[in-house]
């Protein structure tokens, strides 16, 4: 029996044990011998490892290809802003109509690359120390909750009760 065949089955996924030892039961497989083979090399784990494995490797091969798609958008974008420059050394006289489709053009560029002009990098980094400051804010007032003594009773050594007095008090 060519266990390292059964082995690789279910591995794979979309088996079980039960399923297998039906599948080669002709071959003098019997579940509590699978099992025990199973359990000694421990397929459950290498199963969940082919999985993680698995996985990963599509979660690498997808990231690779929106790198690559992300990459020849920039590309282009970078192709686009050349021929709106070259556009405009050869044009003889600008037109308004021409001016706000090129300045169209130029803000969508700008988004597309991730450029931020200086006022919307002010209004973010103003936002940012807006969330740090109410932040701090809440950290104190949520401090002045719970700071402050408290005074605890003096604790008494009870290790025996007190004697009474010969008048029975």
């Amino acid at each position: 029996m060519d266990w390292n065949q059964i082995k690789s089955e279910y591995i794979a996924g979309g088996t079980s044990y039960r399923k297998l030892a039906d599948k080669y039961k002709n071959d003098g497989v019997t579940l509590s011998a699978l099992r025990r083979i199973a359990i000694k090399e421990n397929w459950v784990g290498l199963r969940e490892q082919a999985v993680i494995e698995t996985n990963t490797k599509m979660i690498e091969d997808v990231s690779t290809k929106n790198a690559s798609h992300a990459q020849k958008i920039l590309d282009v974008a970078d192709k686009l802003l050349d021929k709106i420059s070259e556009s405009l050394d050869n044009l003889p006289a600008l037109t308004s109509q021409s001016i706000k489709n090129f300045t169209s053009a130029l803000k969508d560029l700008k988004e597309i690359k991730g450029i931020k002009s200086d006022a919307d990098m002010r209004e973010q980094e103003a936002r940012i120390n807006k969330l740090m400051k109410d932040a701090r804010e809440d950290i104190s007032e949520d401090e002045d909750a719970y700071t402050g003594v408290l005074l605890l009773p003096p604790i008494m050594e009870m290790t025996a009760p007190p004697e009474e007095d010969s008048d029975g008090t």
